[in-house]
């Protein structure tokens, strides 16, 4: 039996497929949220204090199609519902090329992959309030989150101060749960 194959490191195709899976699993799990959300809960206050539960949805739906606009060089033709916006997302970033091509951005021309990066921290961010505002928190995956954290510390510094969309960073345990240190990190004030 050959064990080379297994113990050689991923591909570059191999780590785009795990990246778009990755985010494929936190929007599933943000659907699911938004999808569980009653008619008396979409005024809940959330911890991203300048809005309730719809306007971190709408928010989420903005930069959706923001993104979505971005990689596909196309302006968003339709107002689709969240998951299915979701759902046109996942297939555009999976499209041969997309996560290596430049594409603009407030901060720049960065690459698709960086996109996606940003949109995975934006969605596990607000996922996080969503949760926290509703008292169902998602089961994000902790090595997803923490590789999110790491992405969030090396992109802070580059982006200049008058396109910083999230707070600073707040005094969390560094034993806490990854997306509790995430959110902290982004502004967030984590309870203990």
């Amino acid at each position: 039996m050959n064990f080379t194959r297994w113990l050689a490191p991923p591909t570059a195709k191999e780590q785009y497929m795990n990246a778009v899976s990755e985010l494929a699993a936190v929007l599933d799990q943000v659907v699911a949220l938004v999808d569980s959300v009653d008619e008396q809960e979409w005024s809940a206050p959330s911890p991203c204090e300048e809005w309730d539960v719809r306007g971190v949805v709408e928010h989420l739906l903005d930069v959706q199609q923001r993104f979505l606009a971005n990689l596909t060089a196309q302006p968003v033709r339709t107002q689709p519902g969240f998951g299915e916006n979701t759902q046109l997302l996942v297939s555009a970033f999976s499209e041969e090329g997309a996560l290596e091509r430049l594409v603009p951005d407030r901060l720049g021309e960065i690459t698709g992959l960086t996109l996606l990066r940003i949109l995975m921290m934006e969605h596990l961010a607000h996922g996080w309030d969503l949760g926290q505002a509703l008292a169902r928190p998602p089961a994000f995956d902790e090595e997803v989150v923490k590789r999110t954290i790491d992405f969030a510390q090396q992109m802070s510094p580059k982006v200049p101060p008058a396109l910083r969309r999230f707070d600073d960073p707040q005094p969390v345990a560094p034993d806490a749960p990854a997306i509790d240190r995430l959110a902290a990190l982004l502004g967030r004030k984590v309870s203990a």
